[in-house]
């Protein structure tokens, strides 16, 4: 782009959500490329990417520019507002949870009852469709209600004359009131669009899943492993030999293509964090979170993440249960991505077998 075609810093470049999927059925070990092909003239910036699957996928998400690729010419913004009909509603519907269809005769259904008088219906289409700010019925309802209250604040005003005695006055006030109400109420929809007043951002709900589970994994396989030294070993020795097992975990690397980067993340946080009543993780508060009475792996996974984006433990549970892909960046700058459930055993991981196999950190 040309400095002179660039939008200044104060421009606000018109954009939108929008929804690009597809379903695909895979056998054990299958793996396909799928092509979605993006319309010339929009610019995609990837923000939200589900996947629902049965078990770990991996997946590689490339971007590539035809060899003929330009930049299309600034066009008019027809586009734009075709793309508002067409593609819109569909984000829209996912964000509710329902199908389009659904989703398409909810909303007839509340603006039925909205033209009718309903004016919590109206307020309920409005969270649903933000286009409905734009509509003749929100038009329709603003003049309205301003009807209502021009014609009370006149009616107020020949109160003691006996030229026009004054009958069903409180019905009226009542009817000023709940204009008053809706009109306000309007405006409080129309500033939480933009208004972040009091909001913390919440940190992508991929990054929260995946370092989740790789606090899961890391933690159960610990337990476990602690569990079989304790037996052939006793505990004092098996605390010893864990402790020297997580010293030596920590220096680790990860393929690129592998979910065990999130767990090399997670060893690496470790002393950063208070785990067990103490910061980091060590031989004396190891038996707190590995030991026979300790917090079960997920109640640890929970308050480890809490830490880390400094959320609530409800906010990760929440988050944790997304479609979401678990994404990361390979060397070369590609993305990769577990979707589904990351539900690995430690041990599955080549990274994990070299350690345990070695004698070294056991001494």
């Amino acid at each position: 782009m040309e400095d002179s075609q660039k939008p200044a810093p104060s421009e606000s470049p018109i954009q939108m959500s929008g929804v690009l999927g597809f379903q695909e059925t895979l056998a054990p070990r299958e793996s396909k490329t799928v092509v979605l092909p993006i319309p010339p003239d929009y610019d995609f910036v990837f923000h939200r990417v589900t996947c629902r699957a049965d078990s770990p996928q991996l997946l590689k998400i490339e971007v590539v520019q035809p060899p003929d690729a330009r930049r299309p010419e600034p066009r008019p913004s027809q586009p734009f507002t075709a793309a508002l009909e067409a593609e819109y509603p569909g984000h829209l519907a996912t964000l509710a949870g329902e199908t389009l269809e659904e989703w398409t005769q909810k909303n007839t259904d509340l603006a039925q009852r909205a033209r009718a008088g309903d004016d919590q219906a109206f307020f309920e289409l409005t969270g649903r469709d933000p286009r409905v700010l734009g509509s003749e019925l929100t038009v329709a309802k603003v003049v309205s209600w301003r009807t209502e209250l021009e014609v009370f604040a006149r009616y107020l005003n020949l109160k003691g004359s006996r030229l026009f005695p004054l009958t069903k006055l409180k019905e009226a006030r009542a009817k000023m009131e709940a204009a008053k109400k809706n009109l306000r109420r309007l405006g409080e929809v129309h500033i939480a669009f933009y208004d972040q007043r009091g909001k913390k951002p919440l940190p992508p709900p991929g990054v929260v899943k995946g370092l989740y589970y790789a606090f899961l994994c890391l933690f159960a396989g610990l337990k476990q492993e602690f569990r079989n030294r304790a037996t052939r070993d006793g505990s004092e020795k098996a605390r010893r030999d864990l402790a020297a097992l997580v010293k030596a975990l920590k220096g680790l690397r990860a393929q690129p293509d592998s979910f065990f980067i999130y767990i090399v993340w997670a060893l690496r946080l470790l002393d950063q964090l208070h785990i067990g009543g103490a910061q980091g993780l060590g031989k004396d508060n190891l038996h707190n979170v590995v030991g026979p009475k300790s917090s079960t792996p997920s109640e640890v996974a929970l308050d480890l993440t809490a830490q880390v984006f400094k959320i609530g433990e409800q906010t990760v549970e929440t988050l944790k249960e997304s479609e979401e892909i678990i994404p990361w960046r390979g060397p070369q700058g590609e993305t990769y991505a577990v979707g589904g459930r990351p539900n690995f055993d430690l041990t599955s991981f080549p990274e994990i077998q070299r350690v345990m196999r070695s004698p070294a950190p056991m001494k």
